[in-house]
């Protein structure tokens, strides 16, 4: 938090390692959050109200992207659509360093999982959830 007032530079790759760290403390919501707001994800994470790109992120701030996503956005879209799909793309590890054992993928599949959200494979990096998926949440 003391990264306004330190010589940390404040960008996506900051953010990633930080969040990478943190993802599961209840400060790192608060981190995430003040990253979209400050638009240190633009370049990583790319957003409209029914896709969901994690390209440039690490597992802790693709975890939070999605949940935040899951939770403020596709439900907004539910309320003005009857039906409609839902996508998260991940990619499929290709370009993902050998010393990095799990990856994006792998820990969006499980916590989708962990959020009993219902998904199923779209192509090899990206997942389809259906809107009558997510109401059942």
């Amino acid at each position: 938090r003391e990264a306004a007032d330190s010589r940390v530079k404040r960008d996506t790759i900051t953010y990633n390692v930080v969040l990478q760290s943190i993802h599961e403390l209840e400060i790192g919501n608060s981190i995430f959050r003040e990253g979209l707001l400050a638009h240190v994800f633009d370049e990583c994470i790319v957003i409209d109200d029914r896709q969901l790109d994690l390209h440039g992120c690490s597992s802790g701030s693709g975890i939070l992207a999605l949940r935040w996503w899951w939770t403020e956005i596709v439900p907004v879209v539910q309320a003005s659509a009857r039906s409609c799909s839902f996508y998260v793309i991940t990619g499929w590890g290709k370009h993902r360093p050998a010393r990095r054992q799990t990856g994006i993928l792998e820990v969006v599949c499980q916590e989708l999982d962990r959020m009993h959200v219902p998904w199923r494979w779209h192509n090899p990096g990206c997942l389809l959830l259906t809107a009558e998926q997510a109401s059942k949440k």
